[in-house]
């Protein structure tokens, strides 16, 4: 069977073997008397679907009836990856980070708002990526619609479902508050659920996992978005799989345990040759694309994350910036004055100040920073690194980081001789996944090309070094696509990457810098 679309008449023009059984099917198509067609059918998402029941690849209408807002235009993998999503009520996207899920998903799920098919859209997100990410996403892909950000307080979360919005974005735990869950449920308006970095919910046993089946429909759309869907072990799929296609694993983890996995003492189990097959099967239907596959991406895609502050953080922060506001009134602030004083509250901010009279730091708790961070290593697809400005924080990170991943550290106390051993191992060895680096030795010519995923914990000053530790892999001999990912907890993490990448990190801009924070 042939089959083309053709955008003019909005129809797809078939060549049948039998046209007539195939008109049987589609009441709504016509017979052509054309040489090389002899079906004619209107191009919807119902035809497209029986089409695809009965084995006809036809390709969705999104492809030719939609515009494609925004400020960028679809690569090809996006467009394969909205035109499956209209296609599937329920259904994961396995994608890599830096593949553009986000772009793909607004674009599908903008199309089916278009054409009558879903109404609104909630997106359920680690808190991280709320305003950077989904709502910038919103702005820049879907200038036309309404974003709102439910996130506070419980009543500053219902005022925000109040709002007359396309699209709600709630954080991951956002769907334990009762009320809150209770009154998306209740929306009938709410039709689609986007649930990004799914693999969060993988555990069944978990508030969140039990609050979020509670709240769902069985009439919505819901879309899982995740690049590792089985980070630590096959069974990871089971409990996602339930959500998006139960009948495709048993009703208890326990078989599906048994099932990919062997036990070889009485706590040691390990996963069966065929596992993670078992495991793919079971969440379907899924696309995926690897970065590396996706050959019209750029070889650096940058993203930002946002961080929340510790109650200590926040309280030593006050009391930094009330003390600046007083200095202000007081004296003359000079770039030098202005740039310690900034750098005391970038140290805040990332868990470790230094005191002036011991030359010790002192750690300040922020386990919110360092969540962040773990995601970002998680969703990675091969090493990681991470960009420290700070040494007193390098080491706390390497030890909470070593929890859960093997960990390298590179700065001026490593000796030439141990940085050249730990290079060694990251470059030939598994171990260490993670390189937490100094930016000051990340130097001209080494070459990191074993990671594809690079992130800042936070900004540094010199657009010079900035450039030179992305070049420590962007450069000859990566085969992955990279990204790069920037932390930030406040305006002036954010103003300072803005200043760095524009190179505009002069006395002036120091002393700017001083006033935003005491104004």
């Amino acid at each position: 069977m042939t089959i083309l679309a053709h955008p003019q008449t909005r129809s797809l023009i078939v060549k049948a073997d039998d046209p007539f059984a195939l008109r049987d099917l589609l009441p709504d198509s016509r017979s052509l008397g054309h040489a090389d067609y002899n079906i004619a059918v209107k191009h919807t998402l119902e035809t497209t679907k029986i089409l695809r029941n009965i084995g006809v690849l036809a390709p969705a209408p999104i492809r030719y009836t939609y515009k494609w807002p925004g400020k960028f235009i679809p690569y090809t993998h996006q467009i394969e990856s909205a035109e499956f999503l209209t296609l599937h009520k329920r259904a994961f996207v396995l994608s890599e980070m830096g593949t553009g899920k986000t772009s793909s998903t607004l674009w599908a799920a903008d199309w089916l708002m278009t054409n009558g098919y879903i109404r609104k859209a909630l997106i359920i997100s680690p808190l991280s990526t709320l305003d950077r990410v989904w709502k910038n996403e919103i702005f820049d892909t879907l200038m036309h619609r309404i974003a709102s950000v439910v996130h506070g307080t419980q009543t500053q979360r219902l005022d925000a479902l109040n709002v007359d919005a396309d699209f709600y974005i709630l954080n991951h735990d956002g769907v334990t508050i009762k009320p809150i869950a209770e009154e998306i449920r209740r929306r009938p308006d709410i039709d689609l659920v986007i649930l990004d970095e799914a693999s969060m919910f993988r555990n069944h046993d978990t508030k969140k996992y039990k609050a979020l089946v509670k709240m769902l429909r069985e009439d919505q759309r819901v879309w899982l978005l995740t690049g590792t869907p089985c980070p630590n072990a096959p069974t990871d799929a089971w409990a996602l799989a339930r959500l998006v296609s139960p009948s495709k694993v048993p009703p208890y983890l326990g078989t599906f345990r048994r099932q990919t996995m062997m036990q070889i003492s009485q706590f040691k189990w390990v996963p069966r040759p065929e596992a993670y097959v078992t495991a793919y099967a079971a969440m379907q239907p899924a696309v995926r694309f690897r970065k590396v596959d996706c050959i019209d991406l750029p070889p650096v895609v940058t993203e930002e994350r946002s961080c929340d502050l510790t109650g200590e953080q926040k309280k030593m922060f006050d009391t930094m910036r009330h003390d600046m506001q007083i200095e202000a009134k007081g004296a003359q602030i000079n770039a030098v004055n202005a740039a310690d004083k900034i750098n005391k509250i970038r140290q805040i901010l990332c868990g470790a100040i230094k005191d002036p009279v011991t030359d010790e730091y002192m750690h300040i708790p922020h386990e919110k920073r360092l969540s962040v961070l773990l995601e970002c290593i998680e969703q990675a697809s091969a090493k990681v690194l991470v960009v420290v400005p700070f040494k007193g924080i390098i080491y706390e990170l390497a030890k909470e980081v070593g929890k859960h991943y093997s960990v390298g550290v590179l700065n001026g106390d490593v000796s030439l001789r141990q940085r050249n051993e730990i290079i060694a191992q990251f470059k030939h060895s598994p171990d260490p996944h993670v390189l937490l680096c100094h930016p000051k030795v990340m130097s001209h010519g080494l070459n990191l090309t074993e990671a594809d995923t690079l992130v800042f914990y936070a900004p540094i000053y010199s657009n010079d070094e900035a450039q030179q530790v992305v070049e420590r892999f962007n450069r000859p001999g990566q085969k992955n696509k990279m990204t790069v990912i920037r932390l930030g907890a406040h305006k002036l993490e954010w103003d300072i990457y803005r200043m760095v990448e524009g190179k505009r990190v002069t006395q002036e801009s120091i002393l700017s810098l001083y006033k935003s924070i005491t104004e």
